[in-house]
């Protein structure tokens, strides 16, 4: 059986985590399989979708097309599967209105017309299950042989915080970035560590700035002493599936993350880490975190 997956971007955290890192098990299980990237160009999209006949199935992760694509590529589809893991029918964070005709209408399309739905969390299935009644919630998920846990460090008081993601979602980091002064003002020997390819700069509070790879982006999250994951409440981040908490956790990581969407199921408030909403929230829960090296190593084992 012959499975070809298309894709907007191989280094997509989406992409990686949802589709390639799955491609050795499933050649492994006798599947052919093949990864290909959506051209942008129109014509060559159709001569992409008229090669799909050779396929069995068409995993289609994310992207959202018009009426004349969507309907080529459904026309050359023996089975088409849409994957989504973000709130794909809104407009994101940093848009004034979420709602989105355009979007709406996309998804409400790739969701009715395709035979399998699989969803990254129950928040999004919902509304997949409004269009198709086959939706399903299979979660973003790490290989835990790649996010071994961290060793104990002895007490010091140099401590990283850090954040990894991707530029678009550095918004979010940003929106908390007065608190790392306040933090820095009480905890001298405190850093923040961002893994992105974007940055931003503190008043007072050094920043490192470590360029995302794929071959070093697990040793660099082993540097992190409280791993942060902070979001505004609104309707596209209820859809995120938290995967930053998943890879902290999976290292031995304490963190403090919004209490948005599956930040909450992931993160048990006080058990392996904080829930933070206001400024003073999160001042507080990495200040509790930052005195406290035995407590810092508890949350992250467990």
């Amino acid at each position: 059986m012959k499975i070809t997956f298309l894709v907007t971007r191989l280094d997509k955290p989406s992409t990686r985590f949802r589709v390639l890192q799955f491609i050795p098990f499933l050649e492994k299980s006798g599947f052919q399989t093949e990864v290909l990237i959506i051209p942008d160009s129109f014509i060559d999209r159709v001569r992409l979708f008229s090669s799909l006949r050779s396929s069995d199935i068409v995993f289609l992760q994310r992207k959202l097309f018009g009426p004349l694509d969507f309907y080529i590529l459904r026309k050359y589809s023996k089975k088409l599967v849409y994957d989504f893991d973000d709130a794909m029918m809104f407009r994101d964070s940093k848009r004034k209105h979420y709602s989105s005709i355009k979007r709406s209408r996309g998804f409400a399309r790739a969701a009715r017309n395709s035979d399998i739905i699989i969803a990254g969390n129950d928040y999004l299935r919902e509304f997949a299950l409004k269009e198709n009644h086959r939706s399903y919630t299979i979660p973003t998920s790490v290989d835990m042989e790649r996010y071994t846990e961290k060793p104990l460090h002895k007490k010091t008081n140099t401590i990283i915080l850090g954040w990894i993601g991707s530029s678009s979602t550095l918004y979010y980091l940003d929106n908390i970035k007065n608190i790392f002064d306040l933090i820095y003002d009480r905890f001298p020997g405190v850093k923040l560590k961002i893994i992105c390819d974007s940055f931003f700069d503190c008043d007072r509070m050094p920043v490192i700035k470590s360029r995302w790879n794929k071959d070093t982006e697990t040793d660099e999250l082993r540097s992190f002493d409280i791993g942060l994951m902070p979001l505004t409440d609104d309707p596209w981040t209820r859809g995120k599936c938290g995967f930053k908490l998943l890879q902290y956790m999976a290292m031995g990581i304490s963190s403090v993350c919004s209490p948005v969407g599956v930040n909450k199921d992931i993160l048990t408030d006080g058990i392996e880490g904080f829930w933070a909403d206001t400024e003073e929230d999160w001042i507080e829960k990495i200040s509790i975190l930052i005195k406290d090296h035995e407590l810092r190593h508890q949350m992250g084992k467990k």
